[in-house]
């Protein structure tokens, strides 16, 4: 048989077709075994027609990051071990210790819409799996019907006559695995539906605990900006009645009713961000905040985490559901390459009816109306023009789209770790550094107003330090809330501990396809099971070192140009372009070769 793959043109069916009430068994035996000879007729014709090998190569992924060196960029709060869970091992209850934070999010997983629709689309897909699953099953129809006909117009003895039937319609027989593949992809599809729904649930928490932060700082804002209000309020009634005293001159009352003011904007910069987080955490929670549910300002502690543990990269890929999500696709990818293989084998398919008719309703169901038929059909892939090697090379392409897909996510699973990790590398550092600011501007301040009293300094050293102490204080409150959300996300970039949260429930096949009973290969109900959690469980990325020998021993694809004509196409006088057949050829290790004919236009 030629190693070459040629274009199969249209099926030819091939059926053998029993309707006739036949008891004899003797003759449904002989009708059997001429469909078996039928069918390794039509097994070695299509055989001819090069079906491809199964790939049982695995799928390599190579995302070319560090996956078992540990992270970079610490602050004193941060490591990276394997000798210690990561924090993405946590369910979010026990991650975070802020009581009316775990209030919020346990209101925002019950009412948020976009979380609600995650939800449903799991329950759509396991339906999709259901309907998959049932193919397995022979679909019965019950029909009944009533006919009035004569042999012309002037014909005075018009016939009737009734019909009852249960029939089996088209029922396959899943000898070569399209029916099982499809139910592998319908498996997987489920399963990163389930994965999309954890990276909402991920996603959700952490943008209510970031707007819980928000609004927590914000009041922190609002009160700080409030106090130094009152403040600049005392110091503009000193500096006018200084003023009215004939001590000072104007200008100090006018700078500190300058100062007095900007401390207002400041009030209602706060203002508006209190509103702006309050309502962004009622979109995320779904509802009106309960009021014993909002933060106090400037909360300290979200988390009862002393040292935050990222692991390693290679945890990614357990508990990040984006990357399980891109995985499950692969390996739906996987199982259409499966579904498009199996087309190339011959279809089998099972056809009968039992039934009862009659000229007279009354005669309906006496034993003589009985009928019966059994249809047993082959069809045969001959010729189809390439269609199925065209969607067989599509399956592949996929598949290799979905590779790329998968490793992506791991690099940008990784590339978000590493920012959180860079933030927070000097916020302790920046912190410190704010803090011994504060104490600085706060003894200026203190010494400043004490020289403006004993009339040593004006009062502009006195408004420039309170400046410097109002603003120091500010960025002490966004370093402490930047320090708050970097702990958010680095749990979120983990992992979150969504999938730790509900346990999913994994669909396994209910059905068994008549052809597996036949040839002995029916499951067993722990099989099954097993072969459910192995479709979930997430796969191991290989080292450089692996890659390379896989590689090696992979096969080697070359691209060749036989040209079949040289034409003019601008009408130059100038031969420019060749038509011609590019040969894609595959060599395996056992010197077979695989060619895929592809007619195009390539210049010369």
């Amino acid at each position: 048989m030629s190693a070459q793959k040629t274009s199969i043109i249209n099926s030819s069916s091939v059926a053998i077709t029993a309707i006739d009430a036949q008891p004899a068994l003797s003759r449904l035996l002989k009708n059997s075994g001429r469909l078996l000879g039928l069918t390794a007729l039509a097994i070695s014709m299509a055989a001819c027609n090069t079906i491809p090998k199964a790939d049982m190569r695995p799928v390599l992924a190579e995302p070319n990051i560090p996956m078992q060196q540990s992270y970079g960029a610490f602050d004193k709060e941060t490591v990276s071990s394997a000798d210690q869970a990561s924090i993405a091992s946590q369910r979010w209850q026990n991650f975070y210790s802020d009581e009316r934070l775990k209030g919020l999010i346990a209101l925002g997983l019950e009412k948020n819409k976009d979380f609600e629709s995650a939800r449903l689309a799991i329950e759509k897909a396991r339906a999709q799996y259901q309907i998959t699953d049932i193919n397995d099953l022979p679909a019965i129809n019950g029909s009944a019907g009533y006919t009035r006909s004569a042999q012309n117009r002037i014909d005075q003895n018009a016939s009737s006559s009734y019909k009852v039937e249960l029939g089996l319609a088209n029922y396959e027989l899943d000898f070569w695995g399209k029916i099982s593949s499809l139910k592998d992809q319908a498996l997987q599809n489920f399963l990163a539906t389930t994965a999309a729904k954890d990276a909402t649930q991920i996603s959700l928490i952490s943008n209510i605990a970031q707007s819980y932060a928000n609004l927590s700082y914000s009041l922190a804002q609002l009160k700080l900006a409030e106090a130094t209000v009152e403040s600049r309020e005392r110091s503009l009634f000193i500096a006018d009645k200084r003023f009215e005293a004939g001590i000072d001159p104007k200008l100090p009352s006018l700078q500190s009713s300058a100062s007095l003011e900007n401390a207002k904007l400041a009030v209602l910069r706060a203002q508006t961000s209190v509103l702006q987080s309050r309502n962004a955490l009622q979109y995320l929670v779904g509802g009106a905040i309960p009021n014993e549910l909002i933060p106090t300002p400037a909360v300290s502690n979200i988390t009862s985490q002393q040292i935050f543990n990222a692991g390693l990269p290679s945890e990614l890929l357990r508990y990040r559901p984006d990357v399980l999500q891109a995985e499950y696709n692969l390996k739906a990818a996987g199982a259409n390459i499966e579904v498009a293989r199996a087309s190339y084998f011959p279809s089998i398919s099972l056809t009968s009816s039992v039934g009862v008719s009659s000229g007279s309703l009354n005669d309906l169901f006496k034993n003589g109306a009985v009928g019966w038929s059994f249809g047993p059909s082959v069809s045969v892939p001959i010729f189809d023009a390439g269609r199925l090697d065209a969607n067989y090379d599509v399956a592949q392409i996929e598949r290799k789209q979905t590779l790329a897909s998968y490793e992506s996510s791991i690099q940008t699973a990784f590339r978000e770790v590493s920012d959180v990790l860079a933030t927070r590398a000097t916020l302790g550092e920046q912190l410190e550094a704010q803090y011994r600011l504060q104490d600085n501007f706060e003894q200026t301040y203190q010494i400043a107003d004490a020289r403006f009293k004993a009339g040593l300094d004006n009062y502009l050293d006195v408004l420039d330090a309170q400046r410097s102490l109002f603003s120091t204080q500010q960025g002490i409150l966004d370093l402490e809330l930047q320090k708050i959300v970097s702990q958010i996300e680095l749990y979120q970039a983990l992992g979150g501990g969504a999938n730790l949260d509900v346990p999913s429930v994994i669909p396994v096949p209910q059905h068994t396809n008549l052809a597996q009973i036949v040839t002995g290969s029916a499951t067993s109900a722990k099989t099954k099971a097993t072969n459910a959690i192995k479709a979930a469980g997430s796969a191991r990325v290989t080292t450089p070192q692996e890659a390379v020998a896989i590689k090696q021993s992979q096969a080697v694809e070359t691209t060749t140009f036989k040209p079949t004509a040289i034409v003019d196409v601008n009408d130059d006088g100038k031969k420019d372009a060749a038509v011609g057949v590019v040969t894609e050829e595959t060599r395996f290790n056992n010197n077979s070769v695989e060619q895929v004919p592809v007619t195009q236009i390539v210049e010369p």
